[in-house]
């Protein structure tokens, strides 16, 4: 059990102890500072730092008045005196309180000097960083890249709460915190997420916001949400949504008081960015988004515009388009709600939020102000803001609601809000920005307008009827005009068309279309109509104009209802009409009508054809094969005189074309609108994958397909129907070819003519039928193909033809053909274009439109890839700048223009060129190079260098070159001098980088071009580049000397010559501008240097280099270190070869290589520069980086490691005979080899000490020195043995370890002290290599007999580390002799040098271990050594610890074995020896309890017996030597000592169960049988009251007389038969004995005691007897009849001997025969007195039935007759 001492001082070594014992601790701890460094602050008293910080402390209350609140607190005169520790537990928390308000607080100011001052003040006062850290770190977090960061990791505690364990690494490594590492952990630990968003929290709250705080929390939260959202996508669906689920719970708390905070706006920014996230990775429920989104717009007018996006995300998300009414308010509230939502158009998709607003608005419609929703209605409308579905809904709604609402009324406007909304829709029609997009969407709702209604229906169609009037600019038709009224207007008129298909303007069409529209809702009028004289139905056959009217209805901008009404109106007619003209002229129209949006006309179209199918069936079998029937239309009559013919069909394709391609689909073709196209282009092509397709093609040959190609592209050609080419014109374009008919020759004339209608005429006509004229134009110019040359005539006329006449629109449009078109162009004619196109470029028109053509036909020239041809051409097109003319002539204004265009000219040819360089334009290379010559050129005439055309110029060249690694390039032309000329003469950087990009590039490609410039290039690159700190300059460095470098390598060496003069002269380049090159360059510059010149051959010349020419720089050997540091160890290996090599060469008298590095000079001065520079070498080996690479290198089982061994060998003698050569002070040398050793292995170590054996071993020669360098070694095997993996290796740095030690040790005992913590350590006593425990603990040894107690500082570790050694290899089978020697021999040196030191614990596990090591049979050495270490334990040991500890181990050393037990004995004996006799009594207690120990081992082996137990011999044989220790320790007490102990062994053997008591009484009888024998002759004394010595009596009756009760007792009760209670009988019958024999004084004598013994002793005659077991107890009887000497008592005995010769028991009555004769010879004739008693007893006895009996009675008699000296015969008749 611990004292109350060791519970102190362990509580005091707590670490959460506060100290206040510690004072080394307390004085750690206050010198934790954020300012000063720790020595100065452990200085610093409270007084002058609370000056310091109070000043820092006033300034922060001049900038933020809420700082003084803390005056009175943490900043009075009383915080001085305030110790944390005299607090109690609720005045810390209330400081606690204070203390992180204002952290909350100062985390604004933190980066100010005040700021930091204050801070200071909290860490020195009150240790904020250790009470209350959580708030401490988070301060500082959001500062985590500057270095006040990393201070604050350096003194916060190691007990860090668990939400910030993730900085330890950091504070650690003193490493960046990097953002990425903190964002890791709050999406993976709940802690650190919480503590950070309650941090933010709390801030907020108080109104303690800082912008750092928040930048900070929001990209950390925002980051962490969206990885723990990606994180939870993983198992189960199910699982998926559990781990979603848990995340949006963790986070929506937070962002819900967030948001509500308008007193913190960048807070709930950023609340929107993590809404934003989380919104965004899942879906949210509504309930949730409508929530948020309320919360998001409530009093958001500071952050209005960051809310905004982040509701336009959460509306995006909406599964329902309504939006809370908070959220609807809030944004109508906006002042520029529209404009805003234009603006983030551009990046975030706005429609459904939009839709909100819009169904919001009319939800509120009918209720005063609706004036203004209308204006926003329409606003939103044609902003343009909603995809088509959405504003499609926009629509039904405003359709549904102009039918539901009632009237509105205000005292502004008394219309009702069904008219507002008509006109709105009417409004929105007619919109520049959104009027095509609402039309397209009110056309798609006629195929839906069942689910509206007829109301619905038909405000939708006048809405539609007033837009198409209004658009196309005519007279209105009142809106409740008749059908009279319109006929009226069309009867007075003169009809001189027919056709209304024909070019020419139709005044009939406006007439007839308002008619018809006004009758097609009903069949009496629709009936009336078609017989109106001015259509002529009579001659429909005959004249178009019937048919043209109705194709124009239902391929207008109509209704749809009127459109299927124009339908249904000819498959009327064609029912009850007999087709006597081919009427092919429809089918165009009508496949146009098969492929509408709506079902309703796909459907009249479907019965149209079916119609039209029958009346052809019906013509086909009136007319014979050879017939013809005419075709309606042709001959000009559809399309006007002005057309040129068209490709009819033969009237029988005709028919084929509908029967056999159109009906057989109709279906499909009704059913879904776009499958027509399809079904068309496959039928052309012959090919597809509709059904049945392989049949219907095989119906028509390809004649007849070509023929009906031929007729659709003339059909699209001449139709004046613009939405009927936009439908046709796709369908031809897939089908380029037919047999000989070409798709693009047809359709020539459409494109031709669409170019010359010009921009201003292709919009009218758009514009009047409603069409896309952008889709319409770029479908006429896809007629444009790149290999035919009329097309692309057209195209090149359009694109160069002048803006007023084409117009920018399709020249834009041109352009983009052209583009398209290109790649697949023919050389010749891309050609062609790239000289227009640089001619348009270059161009200097003026007109409104010329920039847009230059912009255009420059946007080809560089962003197409053209050809070498094209270049090529271009470049012979770049006119040069360079002229011979006089300077005179130049200066005139002329030429100056002419200049400028030239430059323009020439700028534009070589943007084309490096646009479109590549290794395949290699034959422009030459030019290329001209060109840059003329540039050169020019500058020398004019002064003026035109940088950006020699960069053009060069990337062109650089981009060819580049792609030209592989193949060889076309070296005529190269000119390598201009590249060197640019790099040495140019100004501009850009020009000087591209220009060495280059010459690298050649270097690879092609190295003889550019080998004799290549010096002039490095000393320019000294001079210039190298002092650039920009990244581009660093990349051309490097690239230049990757491509350069090695080609000079390659050169050197091919002249068979020295390269080392050759790269000294480059690295001396290098050298020079060390001091010029920005640090952050320096390294990487230098390490690329050295890999291409070689780093494991010439490392060691820039390292010379450097120390020569800059050894006084103090960055040089820091940069060395990390240039080192970066290579591999066989590098570094042969760079320490090279370089002491190099040494040693200039130390020669005939120096070769090193004069290349090193300048000669006098003797005395080589030497001292050698001195220096082997100094400067072993300077640089001192850090601890390259000592672990070199150890690494020597780990076994690494390649090549011999080499590397005589490589660290070779270094070593070099080093010693410079030694020698210098003869200089060894300790410089010693140094340079420590460093050296560093990490290395055996053979490494082995050496080193062999080439330093000398000098240990002489003591002649500078002795000092020589001690003081071996010592310094020191330092170098305990590095060995820290980095070193080879056993074998740290085996021998011990060893050296211990020869240092035992020869110089004294000399400085604290470096040997120092160096056995490393070999206590884990890597030599803590190895797992038996071998290498053995040498530590012989060194240990070693060191303990050189030292003495001065090893006090280790001994407490290795202790108990080497019995826990000893321990588990005696445990594990595997402890060997050498180690257990090793160990014990440790112990011997302890316990005789500091024997103190083991104690307690330790003592009781060196008991242990001896213990097991005698049970481990590892021979007599080892017994002999554990026995002798166990002699010193008692002999060194205190008294009182050695007997504890002999009781706390006694159990474990029985376990063991008998022998151990022995042993433990033997140690207990030597230490009773030891004891003078007067110091026994002191310690009588612990000797009584390990010897009752002892005697209680029987009991412990045999109650109950195991398979464990001891065997009766050992016990027997423990039992013996416990006995003898019993003995030794009797000795030395008195009777007064021993009396009570003797009691108490009696009382002990009594107390136990019945079993345990026999074994108990055995162990003590046994002793007492030993006890009394020794005793035998003793006296005993004893102080009488007078203090005088008496004599009492023999000892052993005087003890006997004690145990003569118990004696009595088990007589009586012992049973012979059991084997237990028969060895106690023996043990209690030869205690008697001892007893009888040794009486000097009578006792037995006594007739109480001998009645008290003989009767029991006869007794026993019977059971002994049948136990044959009488010799014993008939000696006893003997004894005691011989001691009893009384002739009363011989009586006695003999009358009941004699009666047991009577006893019917043979055995009973031999035992009375044989008891008689031992008592007839051992008392002889005072026996026989009794012979007359005996007499009749022995002629019984001769004659007795048992011959056994009778033979044992015959001796008798004889030995009667030997005794009396006559014949007992007569005395037995």
């Amino acid at each position: 059990m611990a004292t109350p001492l060791a519970a102190q001082l362990a509580q005091i070594r707590a670490p959460t102890t506060t100290n206040a014992l510690n004072l080394k601790a307390q004085k750690k701890a206050h010198s934790k500072s954020l300012l000063f460094d720790e020595r100065h602050a452990a200085n610093q008293d409270f007084d002058t730092l609370f000056y310091i910080c109070y000043e820092g402390y006033q300034e922060l209350c001049r900038l933020d008045p809420r700082f003084a609140n803390f005056a009175g607190s943490l900043f009075s005169e009383q915080s001085k005196q305030e110790e944390r520790t005299h607090m109690t537990a609720a005045q810390n928390q209330q400081l606690d309180l204070v203390l992180e308000d204002f952290m909350r607080l100062l985390g604004s100011r933190l980066l100010l000097k005040p700021g930091m001052k204050s801070m200071e003040w909290l860490i020195r006062r009150f240790n904020v960083h250790a009470s209350n850290t959580a708030c401490f770190i988070l301060t500082f977090l959001p500062h985590h890249t500057l270095p006040v960061f990393s201070s604050m990791l350096s003194i916060i505690p190691e007990l860090m709460p668990a939400a910030f364990n993730f900085l330890r690494p950091y504070v650690q490594s003193s490493a960046d915190l990097p953002h990425q590492a903190i964002v890791y952990t709050a999406a993976h630990s709940r802690d650190f997420f919480d503590i950070l968003n309650a941090h933010t929290l709390r801030v907020c709250r108080h109104q303690q916001q800082q912008p750092a705080l928040l930048s900070f929390w929001s990209s950390i939260v925002s980051e962490a949400v969206a990885l723990m959202l990606d994180r939870s996508l993983i198992g189960r669906l199910q699982l998926q949504h559990q781990n979603q689920e848990e995340v949006v719970l963790r986070v929506i708390p937070t962002l819900a008081e967030g948001l509500s905070m308008h007193s913190a706006p960048d807070f709930r920014i950023g609340c929107f960015m993590v809404l934003t996230v989380l919104s965004s990775k899942v879906q949210l429920s509504e309930d949730v988004l409508a929530e948020m989104m309320d919360r998001v717009a409530f009093r958001w007018a500071d952050v209005a515009h960051a809310g905004l996006i982040c509701l336009v995300v959460l509306a995006q998300r909406k599964e329902t388009p309504m939006l809370p009414k908070r959220t609807f308010t809030s944004l109508v509230s906006l002042d520029r709600l529209v404009e805003d939502l234009v603006l983030l158009q551009r990046h975030y998709r706005v429609g459904k939020l939009a839709l909100g607003i819009v169904l919001g608005l009319l939800k509120e419609l009918g209720k005063p102000g609706d004036p203004e929703r209308l204006r926003y209605l329409r606003l939103l409308l044609e902003a343009n803001l909603m995809q088509p579905d959405l504003i499609a809904i926009a629509l039904r709604s405003i359709l549904r609601l102009s039918r539901a609402i009632g009237p509105l009324q205000t005292s502004e406007d008394s219309r009702d809000t069904q008219t507002a909304l008509t006109e709105l829709l009417l409004h929105l029609t007619k919109s520049e920005t959104a009027g095509a997009t609402i039309r397209l969407s009110l056309k798609s709702l006629d195929q839906d307008h069942e689910q509206y209604g007829s109301e619905i229906l038909t405000d939708r169609l006048a809405i539609s009827q007033e837009a198409a009037v209004a658009m196309q600019d005519v007279n209105e038709v009142p809106a409740a005009m008749t059908f009279e009224e319109a006929v009226g207007l069309i009867m007075g008129r003169t009809v001189t068309e027919v056709s209304l298909l024909s070019y020419t303007d139709s005044d009939l069409l406006s007439g007839l279309s308002d008619a018809f529209l006004a009758a097609h809702q009903s069949s009496e009028l629709l009936h009336r109509f078609s017989e109106l004289i001015v259509l002529r139905k009579s001659i429909a056959m005959t004249e178009p104009l019937y048919f043209s009217f109705f194709v124009r209805i239902w391929c207008g901008y109509y209704p749809a209802t009127a459109r299927v009404a124009a339908i249904n109106m000819l498959s009327n007619y064609f029912k009850t009409e007999t087709l006597i003209a081919d009427v092919q002229m429809l089918l165009p129209y009508i496949l146009h009508a098969l492929n509408d949006v709506s079902q309703l006309i796909r459907q009249a179209a479907a019965e149209l054809i079916l119609v039209l199918a029958a009346s052809y069936d019906a013509v086909q079998d009136d007319l014979s094969e050879q017939s013809e029937l005419p075709v309606l239309g042709r001959g000009g009559q559809l399309y006007g005189q002005d057309v040129k013919a068209i490709a009819w069909l033969p009237w029988r394709v005709t028919i084929l074309f509908i029967h056999d391609w159109l009906v057989p689909h109709l279906e499909e073709f009704r059913l879904e609108a776009g499958q027509i196209p399809r079904y068309l282009v496959d039928m052309l092509i012959g090919h597809g994958n509709w059904t049945d397709m392989a049949k219907d093609a095989s119906k028509f040959k390809t004649s007849q397909r070509a023929m009906i190609l031929h007729w659709l592209c003339s059909q699209v050609v001449v139709t004046p129907i613009c939405s009927v080419k936009i439908g046709l014109l796709p369908v031809l374009m897939r089908v380029p070819k037919i047999g000989q008919i070409s798709t693009g020759t047809l359709l020539t004339p459409l494109l031709a003519s669409t170019v010359a209608q010009g921009q201003m005429v292709i919009h009218e006509v758009c514009l009047k039928e409603h069409v896309d004229d952008s889709q319409y134009v770029e479908l006429v110019l896809e007629i444009v193909r790149p290999n035919d040359s009329k097309t692309l005539q057209i195209l090149k006329h359009c694109i160069c033809s002048p803006p007023d006449t084409a117009g920018p629109f399709l020249i834009l449009a041109a352009f983009r053909r052209l583009h398209s078109v290109w790649p697949e162009m023919k050389s010749q004619t891309q050609i062609s274009f790239g000289k227009a196109m640089l001619d348009l470029a270059a161009s200097d028109l003026e007109s409104e439109h010329t920039d847009l053509q230059q912009q255009e036909a420059l946007g080809i020239l560089l962003t197409t890839k053209l050809s070498t041809e094209v270049l090529q051409s271009l470049l012979q097109e770049c006119p040069r700048l360079a002229t011979q003319e006089v300077a005179k002539r130049r200066r005139t204004l002329t030429h100056q223009r002419s200049g400028e265009q030239n430059i323009k000219r020439a700028s534009i040819v070589l943007e084309a060129v490096e646009s479109s360089a590549t290794r395949a334009k290699q034959p422009i290379l030459g030019r290329l190079f001209e060109v840059l010559l003329d540039l050169q050129a020019y500058k020398e005439q004019s002064g003026i260098e035109l940088h950006y055309l020699e960069l053009l110029v060069m990337n062109s060249v650089l981009n060819i070159l580049e792609e030209s690694s592989i193949t060889p390039i076309q070296k005529a032309g190269v000119r390598a001098d201009a590249l060197v000329d640019c790099v040495r003469h140019s100004s501009n950087p850009q020009v000087q980088q591209t220009a060495l990009l280059l010459v690298s590039v050649l270097a690879g490609i092609a190295p003889e071009l550019i080998l004799h410039n290549i010096m002039p290039i490095f000393t320019f690159l000294n001079s210039s580049i190298l002092q650039r700190t920009d990244d581009y300059s660093a990349h051309v460095v490097k690239q230049t000397m990757d491509s350069v470098i090695p080609r000079v390598m390659d050169s050197l060496r091919k002249q068979h010559k020295d390269p080392l003069a050759g790269v000294s002269e480059l690295l001396l380049s290098f050298v020079a501008a060390f001091d010029h090159i920005p640090s952050q360059r320096r390294l990487a510059l230098f390490k690329s240097l050295m890999n291409l010149v070689g780093a494991d051959q010439y490392l060691f010349a820039l390292i010379i280099l450097l120390q020569n020419k800059l050894s006084n720089n103090k960055r040089v050997p820091q940069f060395l270190v990390d240039l080192l540091d970066y290579y591999q160890v066989e590098v570094l290996l042969k760079t320490i070869e090279r370089y002491i090599a190099t040494i040693s060469d200039f130390l020669r008298p005939d120096p070769t290589f090193s004069t290349h590095l090193i300048t000669n000079m006098s003797s005395s001065m080589l030497r001292e520069d050698a001195i220096h520079k082997i100094s400067y070498f072993s300077m640089l080996f001192e850090d601890k980086r390259l000592a672990s690479r070199i150890a690494q290198a020597f780990t076994p089982g690494r390649a090549q490691i011999e080499r590397l061994r005589i490589n660290m060998s070779n270094v070593i003698d070099q080093i010693l005979s410079i030694s020698r050569q210098c003869q200089s002070n060894n300790q410089k040398f010693t140094t340079v080899v420590q460093h050296l050793l560093k990490g290395a292995d055996t053979q490494a170590c082995y050496d080193a000490l062999r080439s330093f054996k000398v000098r240990i071993s002489d003591r002649r020669s500078e002795p000092a020195a020589a001690h003081d360098a071996c010592l310094s070694l020191l330092a170098s095997l305990i590095s060995i043995i820290h980095n070193c993996e080879d056993e074998s290796a740290i085996c021998i740095a011990v060893t050296c370890i211990d020869r240092i030690a035992e020869r110089f040790g004294k000399k400085d005992s604290v470096a040997v002290i120092e160096a056995m913590k490393t070999v206590i350590g884990r890597r030599c006593l803590g190895a797992t290599n038996t071998e290498t425990q053995t040498t530590s603990l012989l060194t240990l040894s070693t060191v303990l007999q050189t030292l003495g107690d001065e090893c006090v500082p280790f001994i407490p570790q290795a202790l108990p580390k080497t019995l826990g050694i000893l321990e588990n290899a005696i445990d594990d089978g595997d402890c060997n002799q050498r180690l257990h020697n090793a160990a014990f021999l440790f112990f011997s040196a302890v316990l005789t040098y500091t024997p103190w030191a083991i104690t307690g614990p330790n003592l009781d596990l060196l008991l242990k271990v001896s213990h097991g090591s005698c049970n481990s049979g590892l021979g007599e050495d080892c017994s002999a050594q554990r026995k002798a270490t166990l002699d010193l334990v008692a002999q060194q040991i205190e008294t009182k610890d050695c007997l504890c500890a002999l009781d706390r181990t006694w159990n474990n050393a029985m376990g063991e074995d008998p022998e151990a037990l022995k042993e433990q004995l033997q140690v207990l004996e030597t230490l009773i020896a030891r004891l003078k006799q007067s110091a026994v009594p002191r310690h009588a207690d612990a000797f009584t309890k390990l010897l009752i120990k002892a005697f209680d081992l029987r009991r412990i082996q045999f109650c109950p017996r195991t398979e464990d137990s001891y065997e009766e011999s050992e016990v027997v044989g423990v039992e013996a030597v416990s006995n003898h220790v019993a003995l030794s320790l009797i000795y030395k007490m008195n009777d007064t000592i021993f009396r009570p102990i003797f009691v108490q062994f009696i009382d002990w053997a009594a107390s136990s169960s019945p079993a345990a008591k026999i074994q108990r009484r055995t162990a003590l009888y046994n002793f007492l049988v030993q006890f009394f024998d020794v005793l035998k002759v003793g006296k005993l004394f004893v102080l009488t009251e007078c203090g005088l010595m008496k004599f009492v009596q023999s000892i052993v009756t005087n003890y006997a007389a004690l145990v003569i009760g118990d004696i009595t007792d088990i007589m009586k009760g012992v049973v012979l038969s059991d084997e237990a209670p028969r060895l106690l009988w023996i043990k209690v019958i030869q205690t008697l004995h001892q007893t009888f024999i040794h009486d000097q004084d009578g006792f037995w004598q006594s007739p109480t005691h001998f009645r008290q013994v003989s009767e029991v002793l006869l007794d026993q005659l019977r059971p002994a007897a049948e136990a044959s077991m009488t010799s014993q107890l008939i000696s006893a009887i003997t004894e005691l009849v011989g001691a009893g000497d009384s002739h009363k008592h011989h009586k006695t005995i003999n009358a009941a001997i004699l009666q047991y010769a009577r006893s019917d028991v043979p055995a009973l009555r031999l035992a009375a025969v044989q008891c008689q004769q031992s008592l007839t010879n051992r008392l002889g004739e005072e026996w026989l007195t009794l012979l007359p008693e005996m007499l009749p007893f022995i002629s019984e006895l001769q004659e007795d039935d048992d011959e056994l009996v009778e033979r044992e009675t015959l001796r008798w008699i004889k030995k009667i007759e030997d005794v009396l000296g006559e014949n007992l015969t007569p005395m037995l008749q």
